[in-house]
């Protein structure tokens, strides 16, 4: 009886760590896939931004020389495109964070959020373990 009740507590610990194995493995894994697919998302957004600050770059220089070629000085086309990107930064500075907050809150949760799928799998597995034992 006394080799048993030995045997029952070999196998809880070496459950206990076949458990603590298995779930520092999967929240291993789960860090990986959502550090891989921070680093995708913000490698995207990067090049989407770097691409729109180009074309914004140009039009603007557009039309900056249309304005000035229309009033007969090149110099008020860029005046004026200054002075509406100076208010564009105003209302930006003033509504931004309210505009931005949720959005990117959300998108950030998506990425963040545990995976159930992964989890229930863990959970039956872990069931099953704690089952076949007894």
């Amino acid at each position: 009886m006394k080799n048993q009740l030995g045997d029952h507590f070999d196998n809880l610990s070496q459950d206990t760590k076949d458990v603590i194995k298995n779930s520092i493995e999967f929240y291993r894994l789960d860090l990986l896939k959502k550090t891989a697919l921070s680093l995708v998302t913000g490698g995207r957004f990067v090049l989407i931004i770097g691409i729109l600050v180009l074309v914004l770059f140009f039009v603007s220089l557009g039309f900056a020389f249309l304005i000035g070629n229309k009033l007969g000085s090149v110099s008020y086309g860029f005046f004026i495109i200054g002075s509406f990107y100076i208010i564009v930064l105003i209302i930006v500075g003033i509504f931004g964070k309210k505009l931005l907050e949720k959005p990117v809150f959300s998108f950030l949760n998506s990425i963040l959020e545990p995976d159930n799928d992964m989890e229930e799998l863990l959970k039956k597995e872990l069931e099953e373990t704690e089952t076949s034992d007894t």
